[in-house]
């Protein structure tokens, strides 16, 4: 009898184990809305949105087409998955909303602004007021040498200027031992909590005027390589030369990326393949930068500053930028995928459980 109600247990264990480990399947129904309303977001820029979301679940998640469902509804999208793995419904709102963007751009060499940045700072310190009130203290010296210290103003609410060099206190010039500027189109380097403040001032009216209409300034996306600290931040001056001021190619052009390491799976290069147009447009770009920089700016930032050597024909190229793995292939997916026709945000979403 004991053997009976035993063998009796174990079975009944066994199937209650089983029940447990039944895994549930789930669907996931998302309504997708403009994130504005304007006049490219019509029937066209929803078929066209609904392509790009399509693709972004099948490259990123590697989700089955026959799982997918996307139907435009009048101003929405309607998407549904079915068989969906309920811990990644954050980053499949996050993958199929994201507006990244590649753009290469033209720059100013360190030498052709050096004597704007010293004509804001003069300003600046002429508009300086007697009761303004700071102390200062030391940091490391933002120049490539690391061998000496300058001042960083710990600035007063009330009057956000320092007494000698309002913007050199906090974004150290590009320069020499001996004075000279640097090549590149890095023209500072600056403490990561004082990026802010460099931005007021170089926003600043007055101080705008000073420099060239079509100049403007881009932050590094990662700190500044050679600092050990690794607190700085290097700002690029990019040469705006379109009568729209956007970037004379963007990701747009791309109809082919990869993503590609070296032997130790470190040194992440990403391989790009243009369409016809953009390859001219690169070749052009290339041709009249040579012994110059072209930024490569991703996500409003700047991954990389190559010099240009010689002229690229064809529309193959590689860039750099200290990329992880995971980053390049993020950025891959979506220039695979294509960029999306205007910004989109999730209006509403529901996790149901599969008949």
């Amino acid at each position: 009898m004991k053997i009976k109600l035993f063998f009796l247990a174990c079975i009944i264990a066994a199937l209650s184990f089983a029940a447990s480990n039944i895994k549930e399947s789930f669907d996931l129904k998302i309504k997708v809305v403009p994130k504005t309303y304007s006049s490219i977001t019509n029937l066209s820029g929803f078929n066209k949105a609904v392509e790009v979301i399509n693709k972004r679940l099948i490259y990123f998640f590697e989700i089955p087409q026959e799982n997918i469902k996307l139907d435009v509804a009048e101003t929405q999208i309607m998407l549904t998955l079915h068989n969906i793995d309920t811990s990644k419904v954050c980053l499949i709102k996050n993958v199929i909303t994201i507006s990244n963007t590649l753009e290469f751009w033209e720059t100013y060499e360190n030498s052709e602004i050096i004597g704007y940045l010293t004509k804001a700072d003069n300003l600046l310190r002429a508009m300086h007021t007697p009761d303004s009130t700071l102390k200062e203290e030391k940091m490391p010296n933002p120049d490539l040498t690391g061998k000496s210290t300058v001042k960083t103003a710990v600035l007063d609410s009330r009057e956000q200027f320092s007494d000698k060099n309002p913007l050199f206190s906090i974004l150290g010039p590009r320069l020499t031992t001996a004075g000279e500027p640097l090549p590149s189109c890095m023209i500072g380097l600056a403490d990561g909590k004082d990026t802010s403040m460099v931005n007021t001032y170089l926003k600043m009216d007055k101080i705008k005027a000073l420099f060239p209409n079509d100049l403007k300034f881009c932050w590094d996306s990662n700190p500044y390589k050679d600092d050990p600290s690794k607190a700085l931040y290097g700002l690029h001056a990019i040469k705006v030369t379109t009568a729209d001021r956007h970037a004379p190619l963007d990701g747009r052009a791309i109809i082919s990326a990869e993503a590609t390491t070296g032997s130790d799976n470190q040194d992440v290069k990403i391989g790009l393949t243009m369409d016809p147009e953009g390859a001219k447009t690169w070749a052009k770009m290339t041709r009249e930068n040579i012994s110059r920089c072209i930024a490569v700016v991703y996500n409003g930032y700047v991954r990389s500053y190559p010099r240009v050597r010689s002229e690229i024909l064809g529309g193959v190229t590689e860039i750099t930028g200290d990329f992880t793995i995971e980053e390049a292939n993020d950025l891959v997916n979506t220039l695979k995928s294509g960029p999306l026709p205007f910004e989109l945000n999730i209006a509403a979403e529901q996790i149901i459980k599969s008949e």
